[in-house]
């Protein structure tokens, strides 16, 4: 089916239904594909039910839609959901949602994307759009790490977690990770069955939810040189938490904000009432005993697996994307090099929420797929001279605005040259402009 002339959005999740919303703002034409029957996407089929924020509502939310007044300062998976919903319902973006509607492939129709994109659904039905979206997230294919002998209890995913009901009856569970889940869960196994025990391959970097009355994610508005932000945080953390080895924990074995660090506050009160037991890397398995690497040993009737995810994009041939520990080479998280008309939304771990880069990204992607066509290669090239391809998915949120509302005054530059010369393909008349301020 030739939809030549539309945007394919894949996904219907927090992202999907942001950058669908900056696409109706400005009249771009696109369908919106959604593999499952509902909204939502990880809140509605990843998370587990005692789920809450870990960034403020004021930084998760969209700009052009803030949450109710009566949400908390960390709104809860239900608030989350219904607040998804309600933008889905204010902008009218239900209407243009396929559900049940899985994209198995995604194949460029031309040797680089230039002349538009051929999808394919798991009816079989191959759909031509002259641009792609990809917005079905990166929490979905599961990390399970393999330790020798075999573990004869029961096994789960944190993605497959729910509620206290899915650990095994007798109630000793061991968490395996250090970020915000294994966190979670650890502290729900420890109310539910008076201790958890959780292990930990290396020391991490623990960041409470608020400092001083304020949300760590309210902290990151204001671009400041990363040397001074680790120096003031890694001052803060002192003031709250003092000592890692107090706790427990081993030291950090890397800087601060080189990798992801785990926001949240209830872990350490646990570890501190001994509710929560720290326990180094495993060794292996022997039946219900596991082994962990300085000699001890446990039993167990309950692993939890919260060990993260890999990066996949299972309806793309991966080999056009060159890797780098694990993750693609992007132009500013968004655009793929030597492709055009393909764009990768959500691949970013700010520091704190997403909402105002949903927001003003999504805004300046409408703005980039409406530019395409007044130049003659892709525009991730054209970007790509200036701004370096990165593997990255960690980033301040202040330094990702200020780099979007550059890469908008660019854009329109670019394509304000573009289009006193000759190209390939006809000038489109440009869509009316977002109500995102730039």
């Amino acid at each position: 089916m030739d939809r030549s002339e539309r945007v394919c959005v894949i996904g219907a999740g927090y992202v999907g239904n942001g950058v669908a919303g900056a696409l109706t703002r400005a009249g771009v034409d696109y369908d919106q594909l959604e593999a499952t029957d509902r909204i939502g996407g990880n809140w509605s089929h990843g998370v587990y039910d005692s789920t809450h924020l870990i960034s403020s509502k004021t930084s998760t939310q969209y700009v052009e839609f803030p949450m109710p007044d009566d949400y908390p300062t960390f709104p809860s998976r239900q608030q989350m959901l219904a607040y998804l919903q309600s933008y889905v319902d204010e902008f009218g973006l239900e209407q243009r949602i396929e559900f049940n509607t899985e994209v198995v492939d995604v194949r460029p129709v031309d040797a680089n994307g230039m002349a538009g994109w051929h999808v394919r659904l798991a009816s079989g039905e191959v759909r031509r759009y002259r641009a792609v979206v990809v917005a079905n997230g990166h929490y979905w294919e599961r990390n399970m790490p393999h330790y020798p002998g075999t573990f004869t209890g029961e096994q789960i995913h944190s993605k497959d977690y729910r509620r206290p009901t899915d650990f095994a009856a007798d109630g000793r569970v061991l968490v395996v990770g250090a970020g915000n889940s294994a966190s979670d869960i650890a502290v729900e196994a420890s109310a539910t069955f008076g201790t958890a025990d959780i292990s930990m391959r290396r020391g991490y970097w623990f960041i409470p939810k608020t400092m001083f009355g304020v949300p760590v994610s309210e902290l990151d508005r204001v671009w400041w040189p990363m040397p001074l932000q680790r120096a003031a945080f890694k001052m803060m953390l002192r003031l709250s938490y003092g000592d890692y080895e107090s706790y427990g924990l081993a030291r950090p074995d890397h800087k601060l904000f080189t990798r992801d660090v785990t926001v949240n506050t209830s872990l350490m009160y646990a570890l501190q009432h001994g509710r929560v037991v720290p326990r180094p890397e495993i060794e292996r398995f022997d039946g219900p005993t596991v082994h962990f690497t300085d000699g001890t040993s446990s039993d167990y009737n309950t692993v939890v697996w919260a060990t993260g995810f890999r990066t996949r994009f299972p309806m793309l041939d991966e080999s056009m994307f060159v890797w780098e520990d694990g993750d693609p080479l992007l132009i500013e998280h968004v655009l793929a090099p030597r492709f055009a008309n393909i764009y990768l939304m959500g691949l970013v771990a700010p520091r704190s929420g997403a909402g105002r880069i949903i927001s003003h990204g999504a805004a300046f992607l409408a703005e980039a797929i409406d530019a395409q066509p007044r130049f003659s290669e892709p525009l991730a090239d054209v970007v790509g001279r200036w701004i370096p391809a990165r593997s990255s998915m960690l980033a301040g949120s202040a330094e990702i605005l200020c780099r979007i509302r550059l890469l908008r005054q660019g854009l329109r530059a670019l394509s304000a040259a573009a289009a006193m010369r000759p190209t390939l393909s006809p000038v489109r008349t440009p869509a009316p402009k977002e109500q995102i301020p730039s």
